[in-house]
């Protein structure tokens, strides 16, 4: 029987997911979510990481964002795992993302996702001693007053 899982969607999602996750995934499917697997594969993976109109790092960062504001932290933390070790998005830029992220979602969500960050950071042993500082001195100061 024809495989009804598109080969472009396949290859891609196991180029962003990884083997480990992609096979994981695959052995533990059953009649019953088959079809969405294959709804996954064939709409979300063919259907748009696979077009490349945007960018790896851009869609991370976009899943990013809608994942967190949607709550959906399960999926915000493999989605994190996958822009810092798959589509290699610079920590700077994760780090912007989130606090971006936590102005518009607020501070739970911001808490949630910093959480995660810094266990997933840990877990994966990233050496964090490149990342440039942020100057925050101008950004959280009262007005009228001057940073030291």
């Amino acid at each position: 029987m024809k495989s009804l899982m598109s080969a472009a969607g396949a290859k891609t999602r196991r180029e962003v997911l990884g083997d480990e996750w992609v096979d994981g995934n695959s052995q533990n499917a059953t009649e019953f979510d088959r079809a969405w697997q294959m709804y996954v594969t064939n709409i979300n993976w063919a259907g748009t990481w696979s077009r490349n109109i945007i960018p790896p790092q851009q869609l991370s960062l976009v899943n990013l964002a809608m994942l967190a504001a949607s709550g959906q932290m399960h999926e915000f933390e493999l989605h994190f795992r996958v822009a810092l070790l798959r589509t290699r998005v610079p920590l700077e830029q994760l780090r912007e993302l989130l606090l971006h992220i936590a102005q518009y979602c607020g501070i739970a969500t911001g808490t949630s996702m910093f959480r995660i960050a810094r266990r997933v950071l840990a877990e994966e042993a990233i050496d964090l001693s490149g990342i440039e500082p942020l100057d925050t001195n101008y950004l959280y100061s009262l007005s009228g007053d001057e940073a030291d």
